[in-house]
């Protein structure tokens, strides 16, 4: 089935067990001062043990003199890191694993990535090479070439120059980015790529074929003065004397309206950079990988048609380190699907924190999982069939545990049957109908649908689970209104609206309810009582950027400081204090769900144990929250 994708590929000295590469990201696993650490080496081990071809570690600095608010990256500028990175390369040798490690150049100011949009006349990237001195444009090389020779020291198989994203090499093509008036300016394709063939042929120089070197490039920046993707050829015929390896990517990191199109959440296709990466592959003579989205089976298709060399990735990996291994053992449907919800990135490049995903709950979380003890098998009831609930049977009962699973409706899933309804929602309901498919095969776990378990009928149990998820909050003055619709019924397919629609609830669900509505034909209005910055929020900011990027393309009235009022039993609006008019059919409610303390009560002492997971226990629902508290709580029983 995968017969190409699982092909051997030689890259330059490197010769790769399949062409799945593990794309350089950056996990924020290492010591404060840039060390390699035992998080960082739990990590990689359990991507590498799944099969994968390749694993390319991000983000190697080579800055010279870091500042000390430069944390958790690993500092290949440093002789320290050579022994640490040695054990990790060891590592990924032992598993039949090549080992790359990307090399750029950091910025050297403080802040989030959400700080970086500063809506000025251009954008704000690592390093602006207009105000760059010619001995500092020759520092910077230098540092390259000295990270790259202590790579080859690390016992790294090859190095990845990040030329993407607004970083440095990249920064020096694009006519808005690089103002300069010298031999490094970007009047034209010599001057423009002086500074790359320079720091690719002095890295040359000193490593020779001891390692193969890999670029990262952008088909396009998205802004203007990016060059044409005939420029780019251009400059990639010059580097490729030098490389044994391209990356084709797109877009910036520093306009927040760009950043979807790096790391692109569900609402955006699959394998965005495959026509360009293909485009690119007829003018060279060197093999060529692409990222954006890009599934197993569109890589076994863009490989077998010679359009691609191979396909690197990091998000499906984390969601699943096992998928090339599923591959190759014939059974793909084993995977866990990537939802594509970006709480990985958001995690690391806005809150600057360590690396978690929202459906594979011991990513990122190894060396704490892997102290968890072996366990007394107990007897357990679960009370919910959603997210948390299947999680929690999956898990407990790979741990020897035998669960009964209670689900009072007639199928598993709970709310995200709602959740996956949008078309553009199919990451959602790839990973539903995995999570339940998964669930099912479990030996040790009985599913009794259509049975709503009664806390009295539990005394048998040695743990009681509840994992009934959470009410939605509907005001009492709508509660009888035929023209108020709760967002849930209508994704569900149990309610229909006119062409007129007002949604009140600016949050994830509420947004994108209105995206779907939208795209039916219907003319949408979203109100909040929040401001408009603040709608969509709830989940990864880019994700938040593309779907508001959407409502606007859809044309999608957004209104801020809007109160859902009763007025004389009548159904108003109140805009900053004041009445306000809106047309509508119906009225769509999507105002949040809260737990039922009432209910959550009666199961307080129906068995010696009784744990909480998933919506129930907490105030913002959501798939990470399901996840990771009822994987936690099985996995410590």
């Amino acid at each position: 089935m995968y017969k190409h994708v699982l092909s051997p590929i030689q890259i330059g000295p490197m010769k790769l067990k399949n062409r799945v590469s593990f794309t350089p990201v950056w996990p924020s696993f290492a010591t404060s001062d840039g060390r390699v650490n035992r998080e960082l080496i739990e990590w990689v081990r359990d991507i590498v043990k799944g099969g994968v071809g390749c694993i390319n570690i991000g983000c190697g600095c080579v800055n010279r003199n870091l500042p000390s608010f430069v944390t958790h990256l690993l500092r290949m500028s440093e002789e320290g890191t050579v022994n640490e990175m040695m054990m990790l390369s060891d590592l990924v040798h032992m598993y039949q694993c090549k080992i790359g490690i990307e090399l750029f150049a950091i910025n050297m100011y403080g802040g989030s990535f959400e700080t970086r949009d500063t809506n000025s006349t251009k954008p704000v990237v690592e390093l602006d090479p207009t105000f760059m001195t010619k001995e500092q444009i020759k520092e910077y090389i230098e540092d390259f070439v000295e990270a790259a020779d202590r790579a080859v020291r690390c016992g790294v198989d090859s190095i990845v120059i990040h030329g993407a994203h607004g970083q440095l090499p990249g920064c020096f093509l694009n006519k808005r980015i690089n103002e300069r008036t010298d031999e490094y300016s970007a009047e034209n394709m010599d001057n423009a790529s002086r500074f790359t063939v320079e720091l690719l042929s002095a890295i040359r120089e000193r490593i020779g074929n001891k390692l193969a070197i890999e670029y990262r490039i952008n088909a396009s920046d998205m802004v203007e003065g990016s060059p044409t993707l005939d420029e780019v050829i251009e400059f990639v015929k010059r580097i490729e004397p030098y490389i044994d390896l391209l990356h084709v990517s797109r877009a910036l990191h520093s306009e927040q309206k760009l950043a979807p199109y790096m790391n692109q959440p569900l609402y955006y296709p699959h394998g965005i950079n495959i026509e360009d990466a293909t485009k690119i592959k007829k003018a060279i003579h060197i093999p060529v990988t692409v990222v954006g989205s890009v599934t197993l089976e569109q890589a076994e298709e863009h490989i077998a048609n010679g359009d691609i060399d191979m396909v690197s990735m990091a998000r499906g990996l984390m969601a699943d380190p096992y998928m090339v291994k599923n591959a190759k053992m014939s059974c793909p449907e084993k995977t866990r699907p990537c939802i594509r919800c970006n709480n990985c990135i958001n995690i690391t490049h806005y809150k600057l924190a360590p690396v978690r995903c929202s459906v594979n709950a011991e990513m990122g979380m190894e060396t704490i999982y892997m102290n968890v003890g072996t366990t007394t098998p107990k007897k357990i009831a679960v009370i919910g069939g959603g997210p948390a609930g299947m999680e929690f049977a999956r898990t407990a009962s790979q741990r020897g545990h035998s669960v009964d699973l209670f689900e009072k409706s007639d199928c598993l899933g709970g709310v995200l049957n709602m959740a996956a309804a949008p078309d553009f929602k199919a990451d959602i309901k790839n990973y539903l109908e995995w999570s339940i498919r998964s669930v099912k095969a479990c030996d040790n776990v009985m599913i009794y649908l259509n049975t709503e378990a009664k806390p009295e009928d539990l005394n048998e149990y040695d743990v009681v689970v509840v994992a009934i998820g959470s009410e939605p909050i509907i005001p009492q003055f709508v509660k009888d209104n035929p023209s108020v619709v709760w967002v849930g019924d209508l994704e569900k397919g149990n309610a229909t609206v006119g062409d007129d629609v007002v949604i009140v609830g600016a949050g994830l669900t509420g947004c994108e309810c209105a995206l779907s509505l939208s795209k039916q034909g219907k003319n949408v209005t979203l109100v909040d009582m929040i401001d408009e910055q603040s709608f969509g929020s709830g989940g990864a900011k880019f994700n938040q950027v593309a779907l508001m990027g959407l409502l606007n393309d859809n044309h999608v009235k957004c209104i801020g400081n809007v109160k859902l009022v009763s007025n004389n039993n009548q159904l108003g609006f109140e805009h900053n204090g004041q009445s306000m008019d809106l047309a509508y059919d119906h009225v769509v409610l999507s105002l949040g769900v809260r737990p039922n303390p009432e209910v959550l009560s009666t199961f307080e002492d129906c068995a010696n144990e009784v744990i909480y997971i998933g919506d129930c226990n907490t105030r913002i629902g959501t798939l990470y929250n399901a996840v990771h508290t009822a994987h936690e709580a099985a996995s410590v029983l």
